[in-house]
Order: structure tokens, then C-alpha cells, then sequence
């Protein structure tokens, strides 16, 4: 038996696809996106409320915990933007011990310190299933040189730099 030879038109083709990834005259990256702005997919509210809930009553380590297990098992569309939002709550125990080290109350939310939450959330991820960060698609931790509690370090930096 023979099979009729179809003839496809490349320009018909290569129109198409932008147009299926156009959402109000806006030319989505990818596929996701598209369907996020078409509300084809399930959007990150209830984990927002979750989150949201959870910093007012729980601690640091239980908000990084809910967080990896998120991440790990329900696959949140904006993973980065809920990281982005509760960092500083799932940071905080980081911070106060970093006020206790120091003896300095004034110390704020560095990079290094949100690095530190990133590492401890990242393990929890590795634990339950063997996946990084970056594979979660969110940020991946510096692990390497991240001794953010090196007294040698923050005694040399905790100076008024204008004095």
C-alpha cells in the first residue's frame, strides 16, 4: 500500500507557532507561559496563602521545610517568585543568629544569609527526591566559601565604614 505524499508548507508552519504562543498581542517564550497567561494551568494563589499563613505562625526552619516539600512533590509554577516573597521569613533564624555571633543588632538580610536558607533548603530537596534547586527550577546555592558565622570575617567588616 501506498502512502499519498503530503506536501507541508514551511511558511504556513513557521507562522503558526507564534501565534499559538500569542496572548493579547504579546509573544510568549515558551508553551508554560502562554498557558499561565491563558489560565490553562494552576496558578501559585493557594500557595501563596500557604505561605502567607505559615509566616505568621511557624517558624523559619518549618517555613524552609514546607517549602522543600512544595518544591519537591507539587511542582509550583513560580517557584522563584514564592522564594522571592518569603525569603526574609524563611531567613530569619539565620539573621537573629547572625545578631547573637556578632553581638550587633543592626546586621540586616545579606546575600549570604538568604545562601545559607537556600543550602538548608536545598538538602531538604536532595533528601526527598534527589533533586537540586536548580533542578526545581529556582536559584542554586553557592555552597562553596559560604561560612556566612567566620567571626574573622565579620569582626574585619563590622566598621562605620564613613568613620
Amino acid at each position: 500500500m501506498l502512502l499519498p505524499k503530503i506536501v507541508i508548507n514551511q511558511c504556513s508552519w513557521t507562522n503558526i507557532f507564534p501565534r499559538i504562543k500569542t496572548v493579547n498581542g504579546h509573544v510568549c517564550a515558551t508553551f508554560r507561559e502562554t498557558c499561565q497567561k491563558l489560565n490553562l494551568l494552576e496558578n501559585d494563589a493557594h500557595w501563596d496563602t500557604s505561605f502567607a499563613n505559615a509566616s505568621i505562625t511557624a517558624q523559619p526552619q518549618q517555613i524552609r521545610t514546607l517549602f522543600s516539600i512544595i518544591l519537591t512533590t507539587c511542582f509550583p509554577a513560580n517557584p522563584k517568585d514564592l522564594w522571592e516573597k518569603y525569603k526574609n521569613y524563611m531567613s530569619e533564624d539565620i539573621l537573629h543568629r547572625m545578631h547573637r555571633i556578632n553581638d550587633n543588632p543592626n546586621i540586616q538580610f545579606t546575600l549570604n544569609i538568604y545562601n545559607e536558607a537556600l543550602i538548608l533548603i536545598e538538602d531538604v530537596c536532595l533528601t526527598i527526591a534527589n533533586k537540586s534547586l536548580a533542578e526545581l527550577g529556582i536559584i542554586a546555592p553557592n555552597r562553596y566559601g559560604n561560612d556566612i558565622f567566620d567571626r574573622d570575617i565579620q569582626r574585619e567588616t563590622h566598621f562605620d565604614v564613613n568613620e
